[in-house]
């Protein structure tokens, strides 16, 4: 008799919170699924700002080997290449490196907000996880940093080199005889003495003033991070036909799909319990 009690008030306590907890259940499915568009989202728009940095730094590495290659034909033309080429890569090294960080802080964020919509055990450990959370973001800031700050001096320095490109511009174009003799002495290294040092003095950190190891040393380095970046844009443009899925969206719809199980076996209960 007793037993028989004891299940009719296991039964009534049931169907008591039984609409309550489906509710919440179904609350939490439909966030988790909300979430991982979310992160689907982020990282579908950082591929495709990643494909563009990859573009452009491809292109950069296009115009710094045409702008090395003609040096000793077309004083001009090589300087505006190489200047122009310098801008694009500044611009895609940032980019990308910004990129990066914005995704993975994104992304941490949001699986710190999933992770309160599944089953814990007290509030201690929600706090554990909150911490957790703002610790994952600190530490992806402060390991990005030093890659961050490397890039910006790179940026600064290839920004200076394109300052100067530009004004050697200007100077070719008010003293015609003076890119005359750096194209001389990079095609045949017959000049006085005193128009190399002249042409090392005016047009110092560009093509014009390089030596021809220089420059082929230049090229094969431009070549080496044109095929990284060729890659990259190859592997980053098949990611995005391919629908561009994250990883922690699929961990967070597999765990929306664990949900719904549980609130079928639920529902399955309720059912048994009311016919």
């Amino acid at each position: 008799m007793t037993k028989v009690k004891d299940a009719s008030r296991e039964k009534e306590r049931f169907l008591e919170v039984y609409p309550q907890v489906k509710q919440e259940l179904e609350e939490s499915i439909r966030k988790l699924h909300a979430l991982a568009d979310k992160i689907d989202k982020v990282h579908r728009d950082c591929t495709i700002t990643q494909v563009v940095a990859s573009s452009t730094s491809a292109v950069s590495g296009v115009l710094t080997i045409l702008g090395l290659t003609l040096a000793p034909v077309t004083a001009g033309v090589s300087l505006g290449l190489s200047a122009t080429g310098m801008g694009l890569g500044a611009a895609a090294a940032v980019t990308s490196v910004s990129t990066i960080i914005v995704e993975k802080v994104s992304t941490t964020s949001v699986e710190a907000e999933a992770s309160q919509l599944l089953p814990r055990s007290n509030d201690t450990e929600n706090d554990i996880k909150s911490n957790n959370t703002e610790k994952d973001i600190k530490e992806i800031v402060e390991k990005s940093t030093p890659r961050l700050i490397s890039v910006f001096k790179k940026s600064s320095r290839d920004l200076e080199v394109m300052k100067k490109n530009i004004d050697a511009i200007k100077i070719t174009k008010v003293s015609p005889r003076l890119a005359n003799n750096a194209k001389r002495l990079m095609t045949t290294g017959k000049v006085s003495a005193k128009s190399t040092t002249q042409v090392k003095k005016v047009f110092g950190g560009t093509a014009l003033a390089m030596t021809k190891g220089a420059r082929i040393m230049g090229v094969a380095t431009a070549g080496l991070s044109l095929v990284t970046d060729v890659v990259s844009l190859i592997e980053d443009s098949k990611h995005l036909h391919e629908g561009a899925k994250a990883e922690s969206a699929e961990k967070l719809r597999q765990q929306a799909k664990d949900m719904e199980q549980k609130l079928q076996e639920l529902i399955r209960v309720h059912d048994s319990l009311t016919q």
